[in-house]
């Protein structure tokens, strides 16, 4: 198993697997973008073709293609390695074996194929499906959408899909393990949670169904039913990390750079098929952490089509602070009056919702317009009313300058002061701001354990010879320092800098010891990622050098001072002024230093 890794590691390019996931920029040798796995808005996420490898300079995340897809899909290695065989084009020999877990998740995922293609079926092409179809043709969804988001129809039978199943060799525990069957009370048969129902496949951004949502047709006659049912949690099925129609629109977010948050199916599906295809739903009116984090992955800018007054939650106001945290540039569709979601819009006038989503407005002055269009800013109870609404959110935005930018403008608005404004935001200031966490590995492999001025000169003069041309030659410049080195992890780089006539980065990185590999990984980066020309290059080293050198003399100079002090107590003439005359030669050399400096 161990050589069909390498080989397929071999066979397939780190760049190309990472760009279908994050938009990549060249830089110098390598490909960088905004990390994946952390909240920020100068790239530091950094890929290296040559080396194969991935690290972020940031949050200290690094790895291999392997585990890329590990942390970014959520998957195991089994899942990462049967992923990338096929397009490297190798074929596995032997399976790593299943875990328990990956078991239940193959067998409920295999489950909720079967039912969404059943349902599928049911709609398009079955009779108790006719009067679901037509009222989705009816609505101007088209039978290609119908296919393209695999919706389709629960038809009023507890027993139809559970005898399909059963057909199919599925177990009745996976069954209701699956969340889509409940268990009668009065016969302890299974049913279909789902009946009589248009039912939307909900699946993860790699097209996975992990669960359905359920929606009554206007035409039937269980009226007093909720309108809308979703999956169960399940060991698969988790709503509060759950986006629609992620896995058809990832590409379009990614290279938009931006996503349009709507609220139910519909709402994303009819400007999908209108061609906006940077959009998701969330399934309610205030998105999770695990959303945003998800989101996170694919873009920095959020766009709310969501109801008009959905500022208004408090659950929405937690959402945007969470956005917020994590960098996320957040803008509103405004449609006014005039539609009252963007499926209506879209339906009425396709061009009207594209000028509002070229118009979108930040987020903030959305909350502050929105409260001046429905109280009066000139009597105390208007301002009263803007301030406890617009306040709460305006006290948690994260930058200190925009925050500021936003208190002018809302006591402007209200003819006020920023000081009083200011003033009586203390009174929604009363919860520690939000800190966010994230699944990723601790920045802890290269932290150097000597903060010494020297310790970041030897880095510093390593990755000067690391980035060269031709890094062996000027190797030679460290051989002296191999005795006195203070960053002992160094060393076998230098040792092997020393040993060879030519360098290859991957070949070396592989002939190191593991523990030093992931130093030299991170040097390798940083300074492909920053190129300077030979001369400047040359310039540096040799000042480097000469710092090197002037803290160890310095160094040398404290001990003999301490030495000479202990020759004087003991009047040993001799000893001393054979220690006076290293004194002054190091003196000497000093000062020739620091003169080349000056």
């Amino acid at each position: 198993m161990d050589n069909q890794v390498e080989e397929i590691k071999s066979k397939i390019n780190i760049v190309d697997i990472i760009n279908r996931y994050v938009a990549l920029k060249k830089r110098g040798h390598n490909h960088i973008a905004c990390c994946p796995f952390h909240g920020e808005k100068t790239p530091s996420f950094t890929v290296s073709e040559e080396l194969q490898i991935y690290k972020c300079f940031g949050c200290g995340v690094s790895g291999d293609v392997f585990s890329f897809l590990e942390n970014f899909e959520k998957i195991s290695f089994r899942e990462a390695l049967e992923e990338l065989a096929p397009l490297a084009g190798v074929t596995l020999t032997k399976s790593v074996a299943f875990t328990k877990e990956e078991l239940v998740k193959k067998t409920l995922l295999s489950i909720n194929e079967q039912v969404a293609k059943f349902y599928n079926y049911i709609l398009l092409s079955h009779p108790l499906g006719k009067p679901a179809l037509d009222y989705v043709l009816n609505r101007g969804i088209t039978l290609k959408t119908l296919k393209e988001f695999n919706i389709g129809f629960s038809p009023q039978n507890p027993q139809f899909l559970v005898n399909f199943l059963t057909k199919k060799g599925f177990k009745t525990n996976d069954l209701i393990a699956s969340g889509t069957f409940g268990v009668s009370q009065y016969n302890h048969r299974l049913y279909d949670r789902f009946q009589d129902r248009l039912v939307f496949p909900l699946s993860n951004f790699r097209g996975q169904i992990l669960g359905f949502s359920g929606r009554i047709l206007p035409s039937s006659k269980n009226q007093n039913l909720a309108k809308y049912i979703n999956s169960p949690e399940t060991e698969i099925y988790h709503k509060s990390n759950n986006l629609f129609g992620l896995h058809l629109s990832k590409e379009a977010v990614k290279n938009q750079n931006s996503v349009i948050i709507t609220e139910g199916e519909f709402d994303m599906i009819s400007p999908y098929q209108a061609g906006i295809k940077n959009i998701v739903a969330i399934k309610g009116t205030a998105f999770t952490e695990d959303q945003l984090h998800l989101l996170r992955r694919f873009t920095d800018t959020l766009i709310l089509a969501l109801d008009s007054d959905f500022a208004g939650s408090n659950a929405a106001r937690k959402s945007i602070e969470l956005a917020d945290s994590l960098d996320f540039d957040i803008k509103v569709l405004v449609l006014g009056d005039k539609y009252k979601d963007p499926d209506e819009a879209i339906k009425a006038d396709l061009e009207f919702f594209k000028k509002q989503l070229d118009k979108a407005i930040p987020i903030w002055d959305f909350i502050i317009n929105s409260q001046l269009k429905i109280n009066d800013p000139n009597t105390i109870k208007g301002k009263k009313e803007i301030l406890s609404i617009v306040l709460p959110f305006l006290i948690k935005i994260k930058n200190s300058v925009i925050r500021s930018d936003y208190f002018k403008k809302l006591a402007d608005e209200i003819g006020s002061s920023q000081e009083a404004v200011f003033e009586e935001s203390k009174k929604y200031d009363n919860t520690t701001k939000t800190n966010i966490t994230f699944p990723i590995t601790p920045k802890t492999d290269d932290q150097a354990p000597d903060p010494s001025k020297t310790v970041k000169f030897e880095e510093l003069l390593l990755k000067l010879i690391i980035g060269a041309r031709n890094p062996v030659k000027l190797a030679q410049k460290l051989k002296k320092y191999l005795e006195t080195i203070k960053d002992r992890r160094f060393i076998p780089i230098i040792q092997q800098l020393l040993s060879i006539d030519t360098f290859e980065p991957k070949d070396f990185q592989s002939n190191l010891p593991s523990e030093n590999q992931a130093i030299f990984q991170s040097i390798f980066l940083e300074v492909t990622n920053n190129p300077i020309d030979s001369h400047t290059r040359l310039l540096e080293v040799q000042k480097t050098i000469d710092q090197i050198d002037s803290i160890h003399i310095k160094d040398k100079l404290n001990l003999l001072n301490q030495q000479i002090a202990k020759l004087e107590e003991q009047e040993n003439e001799v000893e001393l002024e054979a220690v006076e005359k290293e004194y002054n030669q190091l003196v000497h050399q000093l000062g020739k230093i620091q003169t080349k400096r000056n």
